[in-house]
Formats: C-alpha cells, sequence, structure tokens
C-alpha cells in the first residue's frame, strides 16, 4: 500500500512537471513566433531592405548572411555546453542578447534611418548577425532541454501546439504590421516594428524561467578532449548525412520564399501595405498546417512527415509561376504554402533530429547539422543574383526542381521503430 502511494505520489509530481514544462515551452513558442513575424524575413524584413537598398542581391546575400550568423558558434559551443549539468543558463543568455540586439537595432532605424541610409545597411548586416548568433547558440541548450522535459511521445503534439499557438498570435500581428506600416512614416514604422518584436521575445524568455530542467545524470563533466570530440562529430556526421541531405535539398523551396513579396512590390505593383497580406497568408499556413504535422510525427514517425513537407514545399514555387500572372493578390496561395513548408520543417527536422541523437549527445547532433547545413545559407545570395540574369519564374521552377530531389531523398531516412 505505501510502495503504491509513492508510486502515485511520483507519477502525480512527473505529470505537474510535465504540465508546467509543457506550458512554458508554448508560452515561449507562441511570444518567440509573435516577436519574429512583426519582423518576418520573408515579408517584413525582405520589404524593408528591398526599400532600404533597392537590391534582390541585397536580400538574399543579407538572408545568407544571418543563416551563416545563425550556425557559425554551434559546432564549437557544442563542445563546451554539453558536460554542463544545466543548460538554462545558457539559453537565457541567448534570449537576451537576442532582445538588446533587436531593441537597438529599432532605436537605430529610429535615428539613422532617414538621414544615412547607407550606414543604416551596414548596422542592419551587424545587428541581425548578432540576433542570429543569439539564436544559434540559444538552439543548443534548447534542443537538449526540449529534449529532456518533453517525452517521445508528446514531441509531435508540442512542437505543433507550440507553432499552432504561436501562429495564432502571429497572425492576429499582421492587422498590427498593415497598420504601422500604413500609418507611420518611413522609417519610424520599421523601427516600431522592431521594437515591439524586441519587447515580444523579451516576454518570451518568461516560458523558460518556468520551465523545471533535470539535471543531467552525470552532472557537470569535464569538457571533453579535442580527439573524443572530434569521434563524436564524426559518429554525429555520420547518423546525420541523409537528412543534412533532405535539409539542404529541401531549403532551395524555402530560400525563395522572401522573393515571392520582392516580385509583388517590384513586379507586380503590389502596394506597401501587402506586406502585411503576404505574411499573413503565410502565417495561416503555419497555423492551419501544425497539427497535421505534429499528428503525423506521432502517428507514423518524422519521416513520412518529412516526405509530405516536401510534396508541399514543392507546390509553392510551381503555383507562384501558374497563379502570379493573374495579379499580385494570388501570390497569397503560394504563401500560404510556404508558411505550411515553413511549420513542417520546424516540426519534421526538430522531430527527426532528437530521434537520430543520443541522449547525452544532443548539443553536439544540433551543431553538427547546423553546420552540416551550412551551405543552403548561400542559396539565398544564389537566388538574388540569378535573377539578374534570369526571370522570377525561372528561379521559382529550379527552386522546385531541387527541392523535389530532397522529398524522394526522404525515403533513405530510417523508418521509426514504433
Amino acid at each position: 500500500m505505501a510502495e503504491a502511494g509513492i508510486e502515485a505520489t511520483a507519477t502525480s509530481t512527473e505529470e505537474r512537471f510535465l504540465v508546467r514544462n509543457f506550458f512554458g515551452g508554448i508560452w515561449h513558442g507562441a511570444f518567440l513566433a509573435l516577436g519574429n513575424s512583426l519582423t518576418h524575413p520573408g515579408t517584413v524584413l525582405a520589404g524593408f531592405i528591398a526599400i532600404l537598398t533597392g537590391s534582390t542581391v541585397w536580400v538574399g546575400g543579407l538572408t545568407t548572411v544571418l543563416q551563416v550568423a545563425n550556425v557559425l558558434p554551434q559546432t564549437l559551443a557544442a563542445r563546451y555546453i554539453e558536460p554542463k549539468k544545466y543548460k538554462m543558463p545558457f539559453l537565457l543568455a541567448a534570449i537576451y542578447i537576442r532582445v538588446a540586439s533587436w531593441g537597438l537595432l529599432a532605436w537605430l532605424i529610429y535615428v539613422i534611418g532617414k538621414g544615412n541610409p547607407r550606414l543604416l545597411e551596414w548596422v542592419l548586416v551587424v545587428l541581425l548577425a548578432v540576433f542570429y548568433a543569439g539564436g544559434g547558440f540559444g538552439g543548443l541548450p534548447y534542443t537538449d532541454i526540449i529534449g529532456k522535459v518533453i517525452p517521445l511521445n508528446k514531441r509531435g503534439a508540442f512542437f505543433a501546439t507550440r507553432a499552432a499557438v504561436g501562429g495564432t498570435l502571429a497572425f492576429s500581428s499582421m492587422a498590427l504590421v498593415r497598420y504601422v506600416l500604413k500609418s507611420k512614416p518611413y522609417p519610424t514604422n520599421y523601427a516600431m516594428l522592431f521594437g515591439l518584436a524586441a519587447v515580444s521575445l523579451f516576454i518570451a524568455s518568461f516560458g523558460f524561467l518556468i520551465i523545471k530542467e533535470p539535471p543531467r545524470p552525470e552532472g557537470d563533466s569535464p569538457v571533453p578532449p579535442w580527439s573524443e570530440y572530434v569521434a563524436q562529430l564524426k559518429r554525429a556526421s555520420k547518423d546525420l548525412a541523409d537528412l543534412v541531405a533532405v535539409q539542404m535539398l529541401t531549403s532551395f523551396s524555402l530560400a525563395v520564399i522572401p522573393f515571392y513579396t520582392v516580385y509583388g512590390l517590384k513586379v507586380m505593383h503590389a502596394p506597401v501595405a501587402a506586406v502585411a497580406r503576404f505574411g499573413a497568408a503565410m502565417l495561416l499556413g503555419v497555423l492551419l498546417a501544425n497539427f497535421a504535422w505534429g499528428w503525423l510525427v506521432d502517428a507514423v514517425g518524422s519521416r513520412e512527415m518529412l516526405l509530405a513537407y516536401g510534396i508541399v514545399s514543392v507546390a509553392a514555387p510551381i503555383l507562384a509561376i501558374l497563379l502570379a500572372p493573374m495579379g499580385w493578390q494570388w501570390l497569397y496561395v503560394p504563401l500560404f504554402l510556404s508558411g505550411a513548408a515553413t511549420s513542417g520543417s520546424s516540426v519534421g527536422f526538430s522531430s527527426a533530429l532528437l530521434e537520430l541523437a543520443p541522449v547525452n549527445l544532443r548539443a553536439t547532433y544540433t551543431g553538427v547539422i547546423s553546420t552540416l547545413t551550412l551551405p543552403q545559407a548561400a542559396v539565398p545570395l544564389l537566388a538574388g543574383i540569378l535573377l539578374k540574369v534570369m526571370s522570377y519564374d525561372q528561379v521559382f521552377l529550379l527552386a522546385a526542381a531541387v527541392t523535389a530531389i530532397g522529398g524522394v531523398w526522404t525515403l533513405r531516412l530510417p523508418k521509426r521503430d514504433r
């Protein structure tokens, strides 16, 4: 009887921690999504860069810089973070670095945006690089913490719910984005959006403050010698090879997302306020697709989910080609599918990584996959350059073809033993 009572108490405590941790993770994801939607790289940020520089190369090039900045800290930092008993302090530090960089950028856009646009271009590069580097650094402890506090059979539901709640907030924020862009003069409108994004990210940090992170079973361990760490990197590289191939190939469809907005503004003469509508179309895709992705992951595994994600990713650029001649409003369709694909990428690759990574090497595997997929950072820059000599239709068709290869490659991923 006493033993049964102890077991019931332990189970009750575990359930309370699961609910608390689940809620904390959802809270963080929701307000992170809200903050990101206010400065979305595929819509708001792309529109800002296009107005500031007037160049597709800048749009693609800066997207490349951001992806490189996101990856660079990861593999080296993983060696030091992996042995730590608790990862939460590193995650919170990364979050507050991102908050500070967004807030400073908002202030500088307001102060120098109109009088010195050339200086603002390079300020934008530096502070966006800091922001994305903070995100890359934070991804290491984040993956390990979520892997510890969310059980395997709940991860699909967690990632889907996180994205759905965040998508709802982000979708609702599009009315605010549209109002700010229309009612405030440039560059005050963009300064306000970046400032509001900084506030949202700060609120997002409260989610991790309530999460109960269990300690690493081995406690704090010494930083492994380079010979041992290199062996871990080789093992991770081998285990992740096919997942890396799928992620890199399907990234071609995601890489052209910012150019739908540029195409609408520069070629199809959509009004500036349409940027908010484009963002709303993407976020609606995120919102409606999330639970389908989460259900697929929990029901059949990440491989089958990523196959479905590949199909949607191919459809987006093809429909952009077919529907664009009917008017800029028809770009809502490929942007909707791009939103669905974006959430599919987040749910599918996050789940697949946690399935493949050993429990005690999650940070290392996170750093390795980020490093191995680094070449995909050049794809937006390549697209921007190609648009100097090719039409938008040709670039979109090329993206669809390469993405289709990635969709087929998902069949090489291991099928989860259920």
